[in-house]
């Protein structure tokens, strides 16, 4: 079977434009990617979602205690971390089966942090601008060469500290004018395709009114926002004078947590080629309540989500044990609770892309690394107590490469043929309900009757990101499946609809890694379920948030 899945794979490769590239992900070439409206785009225009992880680049958050990569270096720590950082990243784009799935991983973005280690703690008064340049000709440019082989895109983050939790300030910009200028002027770095800019790592407050602030409850948050995008501005000017086009990631106030003012005071780029950088934790205050995490997006994010692309370059769950630090209470949350409603949350914008914190949090330890070793299994893996997100984060970025362009993936499905839609969780399928060919007609769930109400053909439209109308076998003017009106409202009905060709009638068709399917509409990002999760015969099906439960996975049957 592995050896027909390969086969038929390379026939369907075969068939793909040469001007094309026809795998992702190792090997992949690297588009220029652009900001477009809220979007970030490829080269095509095509809208890109990045799935990765947060990596710095201390001996600490590689190999930590073990002398692996030392001692086949000589020591060297330049050489030794860079080594490592090749291996996790072979690891973590890697799709060859793993963990007792048919697949890899699928990941195309890093959010490389430059560590302290050699830049020294701001904070503390050590900065070292030399060992900063020192690391960057070492490693980071070695690295960022060797992601670009690999189909990585680097964010290049700062573990640049701040004293006081007060960004503002002269001193601090006139570091971070150093540093970008200097790394923006960079060959290999400077308008690099694969690398992008985050300028600051949670700025938390900013002066403004002779005061130190940042909440958006505060009478000058407009203030602070506005000292916080003075700022930003000013490093933006630095890093475009040095001819550098890269896109730019900016801040948010908070611990990356607030951006609803983002459009109605927006930065200053002469490219307007930038999105915004968000942390998301379960400490937040939401932890696995979907009132408050929504809430939080909807108040917070959302404003400037509408506008601008957000990447998420920090965010981790796992439950909180006793005997646990209490700095843990940050990342509590499970993957039924904050896991689902993040996904939820996210496909739903369809313009979030994902930097997860940290390598440690997504591999065990072991003997190359006593921190996250490349070789080793998924962190938590199995542990109920734990519940940690590694898994989670594998399965959802299998789903979440499917909606990337020439992704390379078979969703073992054939275009052109006849499929039933069994719903995982009741057993019953997508019915047309009376058979009628009726505009407007909502379908249902149905038992399986194998008639053609019940039975559908599904068509590749022949773009690059797996998108399909799947038309109805009992009408005979081939209506099709159709979200109503188009909207993107969540219970909004599923029904049949003579074919207008546009994308309230296309649909993405992801296959799992359980081997089920999800149905997600392209225009509202939202999946085709049975309402309710009731079990009863006519069951409406409708769209909501894509959770990923039971009721929205669906086994696709093909007939003869």
């Amino acid at each position: 079977m592995m050896l027909m899945t390969a086969m038929l794979s390379l026939l369907a490769l075969a068939v793909i434009p040469a001007q094309q590239p026809a795998l992702a992900w190792q090997g992949m070439p690297i588009y220029k990617l652009h900001v477009s409206g809220n979007q970030l785009v490829n080269s095509n225009g095509e809208i890109i979602l990045l799935s990765g992880w947060h990596q710095p680049t201390g001996e600490y958050w590689t190999y930590q205690n073990s002398n692996y990569y030392l001692s086949r270096n000589n020591y060297n720590s330049y050489a030794a971390r860079l080594e490592y950082l090749k291996d996790i990243t072979d690891t973590f784009t890697d799709t060859s089966p793993k963990y007792g799935n048919d697949h890899g991983w699928y990941m195309n973005q890093v959010r490389l942090f430059i560590d302290r280690q050699d830049m020294g703690d701001v904070a503390a008064g050590t900065y070292n601008f030399a060992g900063l340049q020192a690391v960057t000709q070492n490693l980071i440019i070695p690295y960022i060469q060797y992601a670009a082989q690999k189909g990585l895109y680097v964010t290049l983050g700062l573990d640049f500290t701040i004293a006081n939790n007060q960004a503002t300030t002269q001193a601090n910009l006139d570091k971070f004018k150093q540093i970008w200028g200097y790394l923006a002027s960079q060959p290999g770095i400077k308008s690099a395709n694969n690398v992008m800019f985050e300028l600051i790592n949670e700025p938390v407050s900013a002066y403004a009114n002779g005061r130190w602030g940042g909440a958006p409850g505060d009478p000058d948050f407009v203030a602070f926002w506005n000292s916080l995008r003075n700022f930003q501005n000013s490093i933006i000017s630095t890093i475009r004078s040095t001819g550098a086009d890269n896109v730019i990631w900016a801040a948010g106030l908070g611990w990356d947590q607030f951006y609803q003012l983002c459009a109605q005071y927006p930065l200053s780029d002469p490219l307007n080629n930038y999105g915004y950088a968000v942390h998301w934790y379960p400490g937040y205050g939401a932890h696995d309540n979907y009132n408050i995490l929504k809430q939080q997006w909807d108040q917070n994010i959302k404003p400037c989500a509408d506008h601008y692309p957000i990447n998420i370059t920090e965010t981790t769950w796992y439950k909180y044990l006793p005997g646990d630090p209490q700095y843990w209470t940050l990342f509590d949350g499970t993957n039924a609770g904050f896991g689902k409603n993040t996904k939820a949350i996210f496909t739903s914008a369809g313009n979030v892309s994902i930097a997860v914190h940290m390598n440690g949090f997504l591999l065990e330890a072991g003997p190359r690394s006593s921190f996250a070793d490349p070789t080793a299994g998924l962190k938590y893996d199995g542990n109920a107590a734990r519940d940690g997100m590694a898994r989670f984060i594998f399965e959802w970025y299998y789903e979440r490469a499917q909606m990337y362009p020439w992704n390379g993936i078979w969703n073992r499905l054939s275009s052109g043929a006849t499929y039933k839609f069994v719903n995982r969780l009741t057993g019953q399928v997508i019915d047309v309900p009376g058979g009628q060919n009726t505009n407007g007609l909502q379908l249902q769930q149905w038992p399986d009757i194998n008639t053609t109400a019940q039975h559908w053909v599904i068509t590749d439209m022949g773009t690059t990101m797996n998108i399909y109308k799947i038309r109805s076998v009992s009408s005979p003017d081939g209506k099709v499946m159709d979200v109503r009106n188009g909207t993107k409202n969540n219970g909004e009905a599923i029904q049949l609809m003579q074919d207008f060709n546009n994308s309230a009638q296309r649909f993405r068709l992801i296959r799992l890694s359980n081997g089920y399917w999800c149905i997600l509409n392209i225009n509202s990002n939202k999946a085709v379920e049975v309402a309710g999760a009731s079990g009863s015969n006519g069951a409406k099906i409708q769209q909501n948030e894509y959770r990923g439960d039971l009721h929205q996975q669906w086994n696709l049957v093909r007939i003869n």
